[in-house]
């Protein structure tokens, strides 16, 4: 019989990650929270995938590849500039998605 631990903990976790979202939003709606913490929110989208980005471009550099590590200086800050100039999460994962795939099918690829 297959050991079902890992699977058992996986869907654990997920039923009270699920959980505690519901609960949170049933208990406190959008509209009863303090100003502050709605102000504070709007920032949680940008933090996100700035954390995310590092872990990745962590990861991505190689000490030895100096065409990769530049070539994930410059996705960043093409993603960077992009949400610098429209302040528009939609339009800075756009541009990072099109400039990863611009350095992976023409850069890296060659």
């Amino acid at each position: 019989m297959p050991d079902t631990t890992d699977l058992t903990a996986m869907l654990a976790l997920a039923l009270l990650c699920w959980g505690l979202r519901v609960t949170f939003v049933l208990l406190v709606p959008a509209d009863r929270l303090p100003p502050a913490v709605s102000r504070g929110l709007r920032h949680l989208p940008p933090a996100a995938l700035a954390s995310i980005c590092a872990v990745e471009l962590a990861g991505a550099l190689d000490a030895g590849d100096l065409t990769s590590s530049a070539a994930s200086v410059v996705i960043v800050g093409v993603a960077a500039a992009v949400a610098l100039r429209t302040r528009n999460m939609t339009w800075t994962v756009v541009a990072g998605v099109a400039a990863v795939l611009l350095v992976d099918l023409v850069v890296l690829a060659g």
